[in-house]
C-alpha cells in the first residue's frame, strides 16, 4: 500500500513540475506571460507585439498601454498620440486581433472646451489649459490623461500626471481651480 501512495505522489510531483517548467518556458521565450484562462494555459502576445500591432493601424507614440482581462478574454488597450488626434486601440492579446479602434475624444487641446463654458450653477469653468498650470504647481510632471467630469452636481477635472518617481493623480474644481484631490504613487514603494 505504501508503494502505491509513495508512487501517486512521485507521479503528482512529476507531472506538476513539468508543468511548472513548461509555463516558465513560455515566460523566458518572449512572451509576456502565461496565464490560465478557464483551466487552459494560453501564451499572451508581447507588450511590444502589441505596440507594433497598433502602429500599423496608427501610426503615433504610443502614450499608455494596459493589459486587461474583460470576459475570461485578455486585451491590451493602447492609447496612441498622432500630432492631431488621439486615438484608442484594443488587441486581442492572445491572437493579436485588432478588436476595436476608435479616436478619442479626450485629447486636452482645448478644442472641445466650446460645447462647455459653465457650470450648472451658471458659473464659468476655467479651461483645461488652466487647470494643467494648477496641476504642475502641485506635482512636476507631465500630463498623460485628463478628463473633465461631473460629480455631484460639480464639474472637475481629473488628471494623470507622469513624474520622475512614478504617477500622480490629481482633481480640480473646475469652477473654483481648487485642488481636490492628489495622490501620489512612486514607483519606490
Amino acid at each position: 500500500m505504501k508503494k502505491i501512495i509513495i508512487g501517486s505522489l512521485a507521479t503528482t510531483l512529476l507531472v506538476s513540475g513539468a508543468i511548472g517548467i513548461h509555463a516558465y518556458a513560455q515566460e523566458d521565450d518572449g512572451k509576456l506571460e502565461s496565464k490560465q484562462l478557464t483551466g487552459i494555459t494560453k501564451t499572451l502576445i508581447s507588450e511590444k507585439e502589441a505596440i507594433a500591432i497598433a502602429k500599423k493601424q496608427v501610426n503615433g507614440d504610443v502614450i499608455k498601454i494596459e493589459l486587461d482581462e474583460d470576459d475570461n478574454r485578455y486585451e491590451y488597450e493602447l492609447d496612441i498620440r498622432t500630432a492631431k488626434e488621439d486615438y484608442d486601440i484594443t488587441i486581442d492579446a492572445t491572437t493579436g486581433k485588432v478588436l476595436e479602434q476608435k479616436l478619442d475624444d479626450d485629447r486636452y487641446d482645448g478644442d472641445d472646451r466650446k460645447a462647455l463654458t459653465k457650470s450648472p450653477s451658471g458659473k464659468s469653468l476655467i479651461t483645461k489649459n488652466e487647470a494643467i498650470a494648477i496641476a504642475k504647481k502641485q506635482v512636476n510632471g507631465d500630463v498623460i490623461e485628463i478628463e473633465l467630469d461631473e460629480d455631484d452636481n460639480r464639474y472637475e477635472y481629473e488628471m494623470e500626471l507622469r513624474t520622475k518617481n512614478g504617477e500622480a493623480d490629481i482633481t480640480i474644481d473646475a469652477t473654483t481651480g481648487e485642488v481636490l484631490e492628489l495622490d501620489l504613487d512612486d514607483d519606490d514603494n
